[in-house]
This record gives structure tokens, sequence and C-alpha cells, in this order.
């Protein structure tokens, strides 16, 4: 070896490893970042970024050059280093179906699940990228595998790359929200393996709820429940404009605790019209109720008798008032809103921009691919 050729090889040697790429979420009115740094067995949060978009989403996405400038500005408003990305399909493009699984002797997993997934697709499984994530069970050493498998298709994987690199990013891996979520929650409470730890999302059309056990995904399924359905049943029932409605449950909540007096606002005591509006959404409560009972005893029957030990809430509702404390009266388990930055004990004093705390938990999740949850 010459000692040109020593120096360059000791030059690349000495080069440091390139920053870990961003977990980008693209959601419905704000783009949010999370970048983190793996230090030993410890996260750390290098910058985190949300930024609302100034057009209708698809439409900046649909084009190249807003959007490239948008996302400038948004990697600006951080220490983000770099431009590799993980990201996330959109939920409409993916299919997330749960099955179980039988591996035959001489049978890999992944060769069992490919069957699997032909037989749910059928001619369909050609044109679908395909991919499956284990479900954690107490039965899992057995022959039967609980999985979610994931199917998008092709077209819609490739616009999705194509988008990205249209923003100059470079994407190292596309992942779907479930896999994101677990692997946060599994962050968040790495030392209790043996606790079950549920998450419900909450969106505009329909609310999403996200089950761990110690540090695998066990459950995601999606409830009706969501903010536009809400105020629809407070439009129809106090003749109000769906706009009003959706103001009204923004500044009061989805209704008061029985007995609690407020001071009057206005014409109407606040007490009263909480009241009211705890009245007319007692049905989608009581919904909601059922199903977080039927996911208790899902999980209870998957781990022996374990049960959920804490529920976190994201999403639009969880800015509601009370939310907390409305959601606690409907599952007998702790309550408590979703920091998604707690994951990191450790941060640079510049890493978080504005309004990035509580509206990165996908992205977040998306951060620690790679790491010791997948």
């Amino acid at each position: 070896m010459t000692l040109r050729q020593f120096a360059s090889r000791l030059g690349r040697s000495m080069r440091p490893a390139p920053a870990r790429p961003i977990g980008v979420d693209f959601a419905a009115t704000r783009l949010n970042l999370v970048q983190a740094e793996l230090q030993g067995e410890r996260w750390h949060l290098r910058a985190a970024a949300s930024l609302a978009y100034p057009m209708p989403r698809e439409a900046l996405l649909a084009a190249p050059r807003e959007l490239l400038r948008f996302v400038d500005a948004a990697l600006k408003l951080a220490p983000f280093q770099g431009r590799r990305v993980v990201a996330a399909l959109a939920p409409a493009d993916v299919r997330i179906l749960p099955l179980t699984v039988h591996v035959g002797q001489g049978q890999s997993e992944a060769q069992a699940v490919a069957r699997a997934a032909a037989e749910q697709l059928g001619e369909r499984a050609a044109q679908h990228v395909i991919d499956y994530y284990q479900v954690r069970g107490a039965d899992m050493d057995g022959g039967e595998r609980q999985v979610l498998l994931a199917a998008a298709p092709r077209e819609r994987v490739l616009d999705t790359l194509a988008m990205l690199e249209s923003a100059r990013l470079t994407p190292m891996a596309l992942d779907i929200g479930p896999a994101a979520i677990g692997r946060l929650l599994a962050t968040l409470h790495g030392s209790d393996v043996g606790q079950s730890v549920a998450l419900l999302n909450f969106g505009a059309a329909r609310s999403y709820l996200t089950v761990i056990w110690g540090r695998r995904l066990m459950l995601d399924r999606e409830i009706a429940f969501g903010e536009e359905m809400l105020a629809g049943a407070v439009a129809a029932a106090l003749d109000l404009p769906p706009a009003t409605a959706s103001n009204l449950l923004r500044e009061h909540g989805i209704g008061a605790r029985a007995g609690v007096a407020e001071p009057a606002d206005g014409d109407l005591p606040r007490g009263e019209l909480r009241r009211a509006i705890r009245t007319i959404l007692h049905p989608a409560c009581r919904a909601l109720a059922d199903e977080l009972a039927h996911t208790q005893v899902y999980v209870a029957s998957r781990t022996r008798g374990s049960s959920i030990s804490r529920l976190y809430l994201n999403g639009s509702l969880a800015h509601y008032p009370d939310i907390a404390e409305r959601i606690a009266e409907l599952i007998d388990v702790p309550v408590h809103l979703l920091a998604p930055l707690g994951a990191f004990p450790l941060s640079r004093p510049d890493a978080v921009a504005t309004e990035a705390a509580t509206s990165v938990a996908l992205a977040t999740g998306l951060a620690l691919r790679g790491g010791a949850d997948g």
C-alpha cells in the first residue's frame, strides 16, 4: 500500500458518520420533522420542527418548486443535518390486514406470510408492495403467528418516492403509521417490557387505536370516532353550521361531568352548554367505551391476563379541554396526553422549533427507525 493510499483510507475512516435520517410526516395540514441521534443505547433529539402548509396539502405536493421552497424553509427552523429521510405512506395508500398465519415445517415465516398475502389479495398481489409486522402475543413460539400485513399499490409507492425526490429529499425507507407509533411507544416505555400501552390517535373522520406489549406492536385498529362525526352530531342537535359546532367543541370539549357547576358565558351558563354537549355526544362516547372494552378483552386474551396499563391521547381531539378526564371515564386505566419528545432524555438546547412538541408523534416514530425497537 502506498502512502497516498494509506492516507486516503485513513481519511475515510476518520470522517464522521452521516447523520441519521430525518423522520418526515406530511400530515393533513403541517409538515412535521424530527431527527434523532443514537448514542450508545440512549436516544438524543437533534432537531424537531412543524410548519403549516402555505396551501392545501395535495396542491403543494403536486407543485415541485413550491414544495422544495417549503421543505427548505422547514429544515431551517431547527438544526437538521442532511436530507436523508424516513417517510410514512399516506394512510389512504396502505391497506393493513391483521392475519393469522401458520408456519409449516421447513417453511419460513416470510414464506407463510407471502402465501397468506396472495390468498388475501389474489391477482392484485403482484401490483402491490407488501411488508408485514409481527404482532406480539403470548404464543409467539408456536407455529401460529399473528401479523399485520401492509399492502400498498406499487404505483402509489413510486409516487411517494418521486414526491420526496422532487423536494430533494433522499428516501432511505418508507414506513407505515402503526409501526412508527408502536416504535415511539416502545421507546417511551423501554423499561416496562411486560406492560401493554395504548395510543388513541384522533383523526378528522376516524381515530386509530395502537397497542404495544413490551417492545412489539400488538394491535392497530380503526375506530369510527372523529372530530367531524362529533361536530356533525352537535350541529344537527343544536341546528348550527358544522364550523360553528367544531368551534364549540374546541372551546368546551366533549362534555362536562354531570353535576359540574361553571360560571355563565354570555346568555347561556357554560356548565349548562357543556352538559348539553355531553348529552348529545353520549352515544358516540358510549360506542368508544365499548371499543376500548373489547380491546382490553383482546389484550388479555393474547397476553394471558395482562391489561392495558396506560392510554395516551394524540391528534386533533387531544387539544380539547378536559379530554383526558372525559376519556378516563370510558376506560379504567390512567389516561395521559402524549408528549412524543419525551422519548429523548437529552436534546440540543436549540433542537425544538415552535409548535413542534405536540404534533410530531408520527415523525418521531419514523426518526426512531433502526434502533432497538426496529
